[in-house]
């Protein structure tokens, strides 16, 4: 679900980077920016938003993701990736570490100091 990729274009309104930059991109590319989950960041309950794959852009276009050519992504759903980081490393922390820190943040788990386990089957 996690794709690591270089820009090679921003838009007028763009901030957060520039060409050549390095980012990485989770499941989510886009959504309506007006609705409740929207201006709370909980934008995966946005009834508008679009997945990175197997959906369409606001154009009619289909998304595909990691498989596609290059893949239009807000820049709220980007992050840049350190310099030095090689995609290999960064992959793995887009969808498994994500999926794993969420749920540890949400419930207040993200102190230091504190140990648990992850089970993956």
């Amino acid at each position: 679900h996690g794709v690591v990729a270089e820009v090679i274009e921003v838009g007028s309104s763009v901030s957060k980077f520039k060409v050549g930059d390095i980012v990485g991109v989770g499941l989510i590319v886009g959504s309506c920016r007006n609705c409740n989950p929207c201006n709370t960041d909980i934008e995966q309950y946005c009834k508008n938003k679009i997945w990175s794959y197997n959906d369409v852009y606001t154009d009619g276009t289909p998304t595909q993701g990691g498989f596609a050519q290059s893949m239009v992504v807000d820049q709220k759903f980007a992050m840049k990736i350190p310099d030095g980081m090689s995609p290999e490393q960064v992959a793995p922390l887009l969808c498994a570490g994500v999926t794993v820190y969420s749920p540890l943040s949400h419930f207040g788990l993200k102190q230091s100091g504190l140990s648990g386990g992850i089970l993956g089957l």
